[in-house]
């Protein structure tokens, strides 16, 4: 079983979790065995982003399909991914009830350091019915309130901004690139200097400047 977390989307979720079963699903593989050893895969990925826009399901799960017979060609293969956004969303919504929901309720442990009424609900629950989750919390209270673990979580979350702020900036010069392109095209093509400013937005004098330089 490989189970990941994502933060951030980098557009290739599924190849990228596809690529993890297949590495886990082979190094089970030794001298001498034979295939019928090879034992059943999962893959978890708990992703901070949406990945199925056009399902309303938080919870998708994907085997491998035998598209004549309409059933599952085999069970070695099952990659689950949880929108956890999706999940708080219907949640807040009361469309799903931690209370009667064991799944639910220890997926809201994730993001409920967000959101103080969430970490109340899952207090009450913990008090009342599931003290699991309750030592599952304490552990993350204390893990919280050590220096070395706050360092390293303020480390990664650096990493996230500055890798955040380094994709921004290389949209914006991926950008800026594209709209010289454009003017050097138009203006190649003999349209007025004056009418290139009104489709680009820029000066006049910009432009001039641009293309002198």
């Amino acid at each position: 079983m490989n189970i990941e977390i994502q933060l951030r989307n980098t557009h290739d979720m599924i190849k990228r979790s596809l690529y993890y079963w297949s590495k886990l699903y082979i190094s089970q593989m030794q001298e001498g065995m034979s295939y019928h050893s090879l034992r059943k895969t999962i893959t978890i990925n708990l992703l901070e982003f949406v990945l199925f826009p056009a399902y309303e399901e938080f919870h998708t799960t994907g085997q491998l399909w035998n598209m004549q017979k309409q059933q599952v060609l085999t069970n070695d293969i099952e990659i689950h991914f949880v929108e956890i956004p999706k999940l708080v969303k219907q949640w807040r919504e009361e469309k799903i009830n931690p209370w009667e929901n064991t799944f639910v309720r220890w997926l809201l442990l994730l993001p409920a350091h967000e959101d103080e009424h969430l970490t109340q609900t899952l207090e009450e629950i913990t008090m009342n019915q599931d003290p699991i989750l309750q030592k599952a919390m304490n552990k993350w209270e204390n893990m919280s309130h050590d220096s070395s673990f706050r360092r390293a979580y303020e480390a990664r979350e650096k990493l996230l901004l500055d890798e955040q702020a380094k994709l921004a900036h290389a949209r914006k010069e991926g950008i800026e690139e594209g709209k010289m392109q454009l003017i050097r095209g138009m203006h190649k093509n003999g349209m007025a200097l004056e009418d290139i400013a009104k489709f680009t937005g820029l000066r006049v004098v910009d432009i001039q400047q641009f293309l002198q330089g």
